[in-house]
């Protein structure tokens, strides 16, 4: 009788990430000499834990853009070093602007993309004159309007639900579905800082920039530098209608934009 093949047991780690996105090319890995986050914190790991270190990540952040919860996971047949030990190795090796904030074993069916049932991003905007500089690389600064809030929070309540988003997704987006659902779009007042946070199932390329970039033409109003008419928030009505790029507003700068949490069921 033939002997059952040798299955080496492994665990199935899970981590979660946080990162300043200012210094790197977004998270994926990507050509030789561009740093990014999964290849340095890949990089770091593969030491650690004494093999070919792969991680899969819950989405792409694009270059300058950060995170409070990214999530990744991986295989490993390193059973021998605890938990917290791993977290600590890994952690005491990667740059000051990634933490790792916890490391657990999930199932091992678990996979951090195909898992996850939605995202929360949030926006920082800075409204004034002046230049935080301690907030250099973490928010938009936007010195030259004052931004309507009750208009922006209408626009905003229109995006919630299930919607064609390729108006506001990039020229480059790919993928032919675009019909994502959204169940939260929020606009909060915090004297020098407006903050947009959105969650939904799902996110097409430069989806939440667009989104706020569209959320801040609709907030400004008319300046007398601008001779363009105003945008309503049913701005946002005809956008989803005719799924036109070009309805849109601009794709707000990375430097804001936080990946907040990944959600699992």
């Amino acid at each position: 009788m033939a002997e059952a093949p040798d299955i080496q047991p492994t665990r199935n780690i899970k981590l979660v990430i946080a990162y300043n996105g200012a210094a790197y090319h977004g998270w994926q890995r990507q050509a030789e000499g561009l740093a990014t986050v999964q290849q340095t914190i890949e990089d770091v790991a593969t030491r650690v834990m004494g093999h070919r270190v792969v991680l899969h990540g819950a989405g792409r952040t694009d270059a300058g853009v950060h995170a409070e919860g990214q999530v990744a996971s991986f295989h490993t047949p390193n059973l021998a070093i605890p938990l917290m030990g791993l977290r600590r190795a890994i952690q005491a090796k990667v740059p000051g602007d990634i933490a790792i904030r916890s490391a657990v074993v999930v199932a091992d069916d678990f996979h951090a993309s195909r898992s996850a049932t939605g995202k929360t991003y949030r926006y920082r905007i800075y409204v004034g004159p002046d230049r935080p500089v301690s907030l250099h690389t973490l928010v938009w600064r936007y010195p030259h309007y004052h931004l309507d809030i009750s208009r922006m929070r209408d626009a905003a309540r229109r995006l919630i639900g299930t919607h064609d988003f390729r108006g506001l997704a990039t020229s480059a987006e790919q993928r032919e579905n675009t019909v994502r659902t959204i169940f939260r779009c929020e606009v909060a007042d915090l004297s020098r800082e407006i903050h947009v946070a959105v969650q939904g199932d799902g996110f097409l390329y430069n989806m939440v920039r667009n989104i706020v970039g569209t959320l801040v033409e609709i907030g400004r109003g008319q300046h007398w530098r601008h001779s363009r008419q105003v945008w309503l928030p049913d701005r946002i009505d005809r956008i989803l209608t005719t799924r036109d790029r070009r309805d849109a507003g601009p794709t707000a700068p990375p430097d804001g934009l936080t990946l907040a949490c990944v959600h699992y069921s």
